[in-house]
Formats: structure tokens, sequence, C-alpha cells
């Protein structure tokens, strides 16, 4: 029989060139490849090594079998995999066989047995951190195989990673950005060493947040075990705001546990799990969860291995020609209904909501009994958001004996409002409720205020240099709601109706930390809640009169726009005016804040197609239960956020009557019965 040298000699090529070409295992030349194959048909027989390659070919492609090995039973990644790969290898016209060895060596010993006899044509295999899964388990196994989430010590083989690292992390990030400082970890290993807890602990570090060891639990093997690291986690003081959950384990009996305790979730609790169950969207609320792409997994690991499968190449091997390849596939975060924003005060303190602020009918006629009087100095009172303020004041000032005496409206004008603050204070009222034209302009006034007797109560912003010492509380709407909403609202409907441009028109006042946090928290909500949109451009005004200008500038930069984000209706009216004047009434606009001409462009089916409202009556009244709680000498927090409304044109009229505490105007009703039929 003819050996590599004769085939080399007849070629007129070295015997590495026969083996190269054979085997390919190298780049050789065509003309030289063309040289073996005419030496190798001029044989009467096939040498032995050829015989024995194509043998092998021939083997692994008649081989029926793929064996998808789970390092745990339980684990949902895994699974999730496991039914896709399922899919592909009964497609493919082989028998999946799935086997799991729950890091059982006895067990993973018997799979080995079974292993060696079938007629296998390759395999997927899950290995575990603790190395139970060893390069032992495949000696004398010739099939090709892909390895999944952990490579394994001494076994060269296609790998495919998860990021965890990076899945986590943004998870983390996600929390903090919405607000959340105390964040709990709770996972199903021993140790905190994996790629998931750095991710978390980098995520704090990277945001000046120290990673508190109250706050981890890890070694969560049991439902038992994970409902007890919840009750601790809740207990610690203070209590943490979020938890990230990083195993499907502890998963399910950490919400049982929630809810058994009466834990809102996500009022009390912003959950994320680093995995994604099938129910995640079932559930109510829906949970916040790190995809790490099963599937995508699935079609790799099966796009990898049947190619190995297709060459008659087997794992294991050290030649260049076999290198195997290690890819990181990244996850996505689905942010959904289990993680809120908290709402932030001026200081940085957690917005409290305005409950808690009763008083007893003895507290009521104390307050009664002492007449005390009151004064309102506002910014502007030209619209319904001012005015429904001072009506929910007056009601409870009414019910209390509590008299105003003045009511003053700056027209925007920082100066003015100081000559008003002057005057205010000549007439020493008990109590000064007042929201400052500017922070800075009106600084010296309110601590003119802020050092006499009289009682300051702010509405949205603190002026510079005062501090919670300095005044009863600040009352507004929770700005990281209000932002959520209409991010939210914005995004929603841009999905609904297949846009992806959008354009940002914010506030650039720097020192109004109410809608800083509103427009940062829309921001968020867009670029991480709706990844298919994209945020094209945007601009900053001061005032409402520099929107016009800037909206012509942004859609003459960015033609492609097809919705928009505007801080409050204001500044909407303004961007409807250039967007009109452009020929652009087809963008989509989401705002804040209801009033009647922005009702109107709504209810008429114009540009404006969700607005998130303030509750300005229950935000007066608020104002009047804190300002009564500061007179009997109680503490109240130093910031209140009242909830928003979230209003689209199905429900305008109706949340109308809820905010502005009467009927609907007949003008709007008929718009909107009109717009109906046209529409």
């Amino acid at each position: 029989m003819a050996t590599i040298k004769d085939v080399a000699r007849i070629a007129g090529v070295s015997v590495s060139t026969v083996s190269h070409v054979v085997n390919g295992t190298r780049y050789v030349s065509p003309e030289k490849v063309r040289k073996v194959e005419d030496a190798i048909r001029q044989l009467d027989e096939l040498p032995n090594f050829i015989a024995k390659r194509s043998a092998l070919k021939s083997k692994l492609s008649e081989s029926c079998y793929v064996l998808i090995l789970l390092s745990k039973k339980r684990s949902l990644f895994q699974n999730q995999v496991k039914e896709k790969l399922e899919e592909i290898v009964e497609q493919k016209g082989y028998i999946a066989i799935s086997l799991a060895y729950d890091l059982d060596e006895d067990r993973l010993a018997a799979i080995r047995a079974l292993a060696g006899t079938l007629d296998l044509a390759g395999m997927v295999a899950f290995p575990d951190r603790e190395g139970v899964l060893s390069g032992a388990f495949f000696k004398g196994l010739r099939f090709p195989v892909v390895l999944i989430g952990n490579p394994v010590d001494r076994f060269a083989a296609d790998t495919l990673l998860p990021d965890t690292f990076e899945g986590s992390y943004r998870a983390v990030r996600h929390l903090i950005k919405n607000g959340h400082e105390r964040i709990a970890y709770l996972c199903e290993s021993e140790v905190c060493g994996t790629q998931r807890f750095e991710g978390y602990r980098k995520a704090l570090e990277d945001s000046g947040i120290a990673s508190e060891k109250v706050l981890v639990r890890a070694g969560l093997k049991t439902e038992a075990l994970a409902a007890e690291a919840m009750a601790q986690i809740v207990a610690a003081e203070p209590a943490p705001t979020a938890v990230v959950i990083a195993d499907s384990l502890p998963l399910i009996p950490a919400i049982r546990y929630g809810i058994g305790h009466n834990i809102a979730v996500p009022g009390d609790l912003s959950v994320v799990s680093l995995n994604d169950p099938e129910w995640a969207s079932l559930t109510t609320p829906e949970l916040t969860c790190v995809d790490k792409q099963p599937r995508q997994f699935a079609l790799s690991a099966a796009d990898l291995l049947f190619r190995r499968i297709d060459r008659g190449e087997i794992a294991n091997l050290s030649s260049p020609a076999h290198a195997y390849c290690t890819k990181t596939l990244p996850s996505i975060l689905n942010v959904r209904n289990s993680t809120c924003g908290i709402g932030r005060g001026p200081f940085g303190e957690r917005a409290a909501g305005a409950g808690g602020l009763a008083l007893s009918e003895v507290e009521k006629e104390k307050i009664r009994q002492k007449q005390y009087t009151a004064a309102i100095s506002f910014h502007y009172m030209g619209k319904a958001w001012m005015r429904l303020q001072e009506k929910g004041i007056k009601k409870v000032f009414d019910e209390l004996g509590i008299s105003i005496i003045a009511v003053t409206d700056a027209h925007f004008n920082a100066a003015l409002q100081c000559k008003q603050l002057e005057s205010i204070k000549f007439l020493k009222p008990d109590l000064l409720i007042s929201i400052p034209v500017d922070t800075r302009g009106t600084a010296e006034a309110f601590r003119s205020i802020a050092d006499s007797d009289t009682r300051l109560v702010l509405i949205t912003n603190v002026p510079e240099g005062l501090t919670p010492k300095d005044y009863i509380s600040c009352i507004s709407v929770n700005e990281r709601a209000h932002g959520d909403s209409m991010g939210r609202g914005l995004g929603e409907y841009m999905v609904r109706h297949g846009l992806k441009y959008a354009g940002l028109i914010c506030h650039g006042e720097q020192n109004f930390f109410a809608t800083k946090q509103r427009d940062g928290a829309a921001e968020q909500v867009l670029t991480e809640e709706y990844p298919e949109i994209r945020v094209c451009g945007k601009v900053n005004f001061l005032t409402e009169v520099d929107v016009y200008q800037k909206t012509l500038k942004l859609i003459g930069m960015y033609p492609e726009i097809q919705a928009l984000y505007v801080s409050w209706d204001g500044p909407a009216l303004e961007v409807i005016k250039a967007l009109t004047e452009l020929e652009r009434t087809d963008i989509a606009i989401v705002t804040g804040d209801l009033d009647y001409a922005i009702a109107m462009q709504m209810a008429q089916g114009g540009m404006v197609k969700m607005i998130s409202a303030q509750c300005p009556y229950e935000q007066g009244e608020a104002i009047a239960m804190v300002a009564a709680n500061g007179l009997l000498g109680k503490a109240v927090p130093s910031f209140i956020g009242v909830e928003p409304i979230s209003i689209d044109r199905e429900n305008l009229l109706k949340n109308w009557k809820a905010i502005f505490k009467e009927d609907p105007p007949a003008a709007l009703r008929n718009a909107i019965n009109h717009s109906a039929g046209a529409l």
C-alpha cells in the first residue's frame, strides 16, 4: 500500500504539504493542492492515512445523537438554551439527549459511561464554576464540543460566554440612575467572587456608593434560605430601596416573601432579576430582568457545532487549523414595572408622600385658636396650575382658621418678587408659602424671610443658601415619576406607531433641580427602555421665549425627528408654533402639565399625544397641611412629592375633572367628539 511519502514523491511536494492538504490544517496554494489530488488519483488504492481520515468523517456524519449536558437542572438560563437547542438539533435530523449532573461527580461519571456507548455526533455542555466537569470527562471522546458559560481547564473547544459582568453592571446602574443607593444583592453561590457580583460592586463603586456586607446575602441554595435573606435585608437600618437577585433559585422565594409581608414592588422595593424567566412579563408588576439572550446562545452554539460536524472536526486538538473560538455574547436589560425611580429633593433627600400629614381634631382646634396668618408669593399666576394650588391651600386654611392676608404674582421677574417679599415681610405673617422666580436672584430676599419670625414653606425649588433647617418643607410633583411618565409615554407612542427618531427640548437652568431631575428621568427611560428609538438631538432653553427658535434649529439639524419630548406645556405651545411654521405637524409631542391650550391641542387630535399632569390642587392641600404641622412644631419630611397622572386623548375628559375639580369646558368636549368622528 502506498504511503504519504509516495504521494509526496509523485506530486513533487513535501510530506508536510501532503498532510496539510489531506487534513486541511494549513493554507496550501491551489496549484500544490491540485498536484496532491492528482497524485492520489493515480494510485490503485487509497493510502492508509487517507482511508482513516475518510472513515472518521463518515463516522461523524453518520452519528445521530447530540448530547446537551447541563450542570444544574434548575438553572433557568441553561434550560432556556436547552429548549431552543433541542428544537434546532431535531430540525437538523439529529436526536437530542439532555442530561444534568447537578454538580454530582457520581452522576457525571454515569453520564460519561453512557456517552461512551452512544453514537454521538457532538456535544453542548454547560461547565460549572466549581470544576466538577473537567477535561477528564472528555478524554477519549472524538467529536466536536461547544462549551457555554464557563471554559474547562486543559480542554480546547469552542466556548460561548455570557457577559454577566456587563449585565449586572447595567442593571445596578439602572437602579442608581433611578435614585437608588442602598441596593441589596442575593445570590445562590457561596462566595461573591463571580462576574455578576463584580458587576454589582463596580457599578456601586463607580457611583461613589460603598458595598455594604449587610445588604449582600450569598449561599442561598434553598427557598428557606432565600426567604430568610429577604427578611434580613428588609430589616436593615436604613432598609434598601432595591434588590438585585442574581440567580433563579432565590427569585421566586424572594418575590413570595415580599407579597407575604406587604412589601410593595416597586413602591417599597424595586426588584431586578439577573435572569429573564418566561413568566417575567406575566407577573404584577412585570419583572425588570437582564436577558442573557438564551435563544442567541442556542443559535450560536448550534452553528459552531454543526459546522464542526460537517467538516469532520473534533474537540481538543492542538492544530492551528482547528483553532477554537471564544465568544462573549451581550445581554440586554429589559426594564419593566418592578423598578421605579426615587424622587429626590434639592439636597438629595428621598421624596416623601403626602400621607402622614393628617391632624387630630384637638390639633385642628389648637390651630384655630391661634388665628394664624399666611401670605403666598407666586412666581407667576397666569396659569391654572397656580390657581389650583391656591385653591387647595385656601380650602385647608379655611378649615383651620388661617387667614391669607396677601397673594402676589411676580410675573417671572426676580426683582419684582424680591420687592414683593419685602412688603410681605412688613406684614409679619406667621407663614409664607412661595415658589421662587429663580433660585439665585431671589436668594437674599428669601434669606431675610428665613431669618425672621415668619415660617417658610417652599414650592418646587429652594433659593440658594437655604438649607432644610431654614424652612418647614418643600413640596412639588414627584419629578422623577413625572419624567418617567413622559419618557414612557413618548416611547410607547413611538413603538406603537413604528417611529424611531426622537428629539428632546429640555429646561437648561441647572439650578432648578426639579426640571433637571424631570428631564433626566425622561431621557433615561427613552434610552434604556426603548433601544429601538434613537435620540437624534437635544436642545436646552432658559425661558419659554427661547423655545421657538430652539425648535427651528433642532428640526433644521435633524429633519428625521418624528417625535419630541418637551419639559412642560408652556414651551410645548412654542414648539407647536414652530412646527406649524415648518409644516411639520406630523411630529408627535409629549409634555408635562395640563392647561386649557395644551388640552385643546390633544382633544383636536393635534400633535400632543400624551401629557404627564401634576395635581396642583392636591399639592396645594399638601402645602397647607405641611404648614399647619410646622406651626404645631411637628416634624415633617423636608421634601414631599405628589404623584402625577398620565393623560392621553382617551382619558382626557375624565382626568380634567379629577385635576380641575370641575367639568371640562364644552369646547373641550366638543373637540373630542368632533375629532373622534373625523378619526
